[in-house]
């Protein structure tokens, strides 16, 4: 076996360094159909054919470099590559494309943008749907999604949040004043308007504060108001005694006057 690997060692050589030698197929382990090195028809030229039962590996001084398992498996930085491409290591790529009909394509772009583009393929065109795509910014960590966004949850942290309706404090608009800026501006106090939302869109995070504010408000409102209804009732009962009291002391007067009359 060695011997063999090595004359075919020596002919590779050859190979590489004479001219003008002609060959079909060099095979080993006496097995022209499993282990060969030959070449195979390419338009106007060659391609060089190897064909090693076992694999293929490349070697340089600081170890694997390359294997081609018999599996079809390939490893960069690996001799025992466990998927179709398995890199151990650093890679980079410009675009990465997934085969099949519903192909994607993860694209970053040589222009100066420092963005990262993850689009689905356009049937009709046979071209990049990039108006459908996922766009995140590297400078500013921003993303751009064209469509709808959905998930199981979403959580926005930002700070502060609205408690400080609740501090002894802060000012609690008069209702008043509230009907007032409703009736001039069709919309609530530090609220943006929904032109305004059309135009700007809306800041999920600080808009959600603000909403809590509103509603930290209309509790303190309703507070009040509770407040006043149970005044209101505590006087309604003591107006209602008192009431009652009159008209049983006008019953006795009258009965007095009747009682004297006759």
């Amino acid at each position: 076996m060695k011997k063999t690997l090595s004359v075919l060692g020596l002919v590779i050589c050859e190979l590489l360094f004479s001219q003008d030698i002609a060959f079909s197929k060099l095979y080993g382990y006496g097995d022209p159909v499993n282990y060969y090195l030959g070449s195979y028809p390419v338009t106007g030229s060659a391609g060089l054919d190897i064909n090693w039962y076992g694999g293929v590996r490349l070697r340089t001084f600081a170890g694997v470099g390359f294997q081609l398992l018999g599996n079809g498996n390939v490893g960069i930085g690996t001799d025992a590559p466990a998927y179709k491409l398995d890199v151990v290591g650093n890679a980079q790529f410009q675009d990465i494309i997934s085969g099949g009909a519903n192909s994607w394509i993860f694209h970053t772009p040589d222009d100066g943008r420092k963005t990262i583009h993850l689009s689905p393929k356009n049937v009709a065109n046979n071209d990049w749907d990039w108006g459908k795509g996922l766009i995140i910014n590297g400078e500013n960590g921003n993303a751009l999604i064209h469509g709808k966004f959905e998930a199981k949850e979403v959580k926005v942290t930002l700070t502060p949040t609205a408690d400080f309706v609740f501090e002894n404090e802060y000012h609690l608009p008069k209702l008043e004043d509230v009907e007032k800026h409703i009736k001039e501006k069709k919309h609530l106090p530090e609220i943006a308007s929904a032109k305004v939302m059309e135009k700007d869109g809306v800041n999920i995070g600080e808009f959600q504060i603000k909403l809590l504010q509103k509603i930290e408000e209309l509790t303190l409102y309703s507070i009040e108001q509770n407040k006043q209804i149970k005044k209101l009732q505590e006087e309604n009962k003591t107006l209602k005694y008192q009431s009652e009291k009159i008209s049983k002391l006008e019953k006795q007067i009258e009965q007095i006057i009747s009682e004297k009359n006759n």
